[in-house]
């Protein structure tokens, strides 16, 4: 059974790719690691997952429940004055304010899960290969409610 890690990836990249043009999502770069090099000027990672192991009902397999997985969003800065910062940490708020509400509208990430919800969201700028990005930082708890579905 995949990883929760993998689950959110997957449904992140369906969620982008089924993105409507106006949207925040559409045509976002997804990495399936907070490793990868950044190409574009909109990026969501998804971070190494932390859970709880248990047995499925049965006790025939060990299922994840109570898992924390990151959801990293940038957002390159593109200018140097501040209404070129306020248009930067516009576009990673729209962009992430839109990643939580694909979790708020299918919670089971399409039947993958039993529940997830993005929860705390701290946000800043960083620096990444000599390049500066507005970033936010939001925790998805995933089956808090049980393991997964299989």
């Amino acid at each position: 059974m995949p990883a929760i890690e993998d689950h959110v990836y997957n449904f992140i990249k369906e969620a982008v790719a089924a993105a409507a043009p106006e949207s925040p999502l559409a045509g976002v770069e997804v990495h399936d690691t907070v490793y990868r090099e950044i190409e574009q000027e909109t990026c969501i990672r998804v971070g190494d997952g932390d859970s709880d192991l248990a047995p499925n009902p049965g006790a025939t397999a060990m299922q994840e429940f109570d898992g924390v997985v990151p959801l990293v969003v940038l957002s390159l800065l593109t200018g140097a004055d501040r209404s070129d910062r306020q248009a930067c940490r516009s576009r990673m708020i729209e962009l992430s304010k839109s990643l939580a509400m694909v979790f708020m509208e299918d919670p089971t990430m399409g039947g993958r899960v039993n529940d997830s919800r993005v929860t705390r969201w701290p946000r800043g700028w960083d620096n990444i290969s000599s390049r500066v990005y507005s970033v936010s930082n939001a925790a998805l708890l995933v089956n808090e409610t049980g393991g997964q579905i299989p």
